[in-house]
């Protein structure tokens, strides 16, 4: 009986464990989202920018 408790205390440290690391991936995978939307953002404002400091075109849409 001893033996199942302690296959059964591994199992449930084991399934723990892997739920933190899953969770800690699942946060740093939103954080490197965030970053990288806000790159974009950034990215997108400053070539606005760039575009309206240009001459003006004869055929610019």
């Amino acid at each position: 009986m001893k033996n199942v408790e302690t296959k059964l205390k591994q199992s449930l440290l084991k399934r723990q464990e892997a739920l933190i690391k899953f969770k800690a991936k699942k946060e740093a995978f939103f954080l490197a989202k965030e970053q990288i939307t806000r790159d974009i953002e950034e990215a997108r404002s400053i070539w606005k920018q760039t575009l309206e400091q240009l001459p003006e075109q004869p055929f610019r849409q």
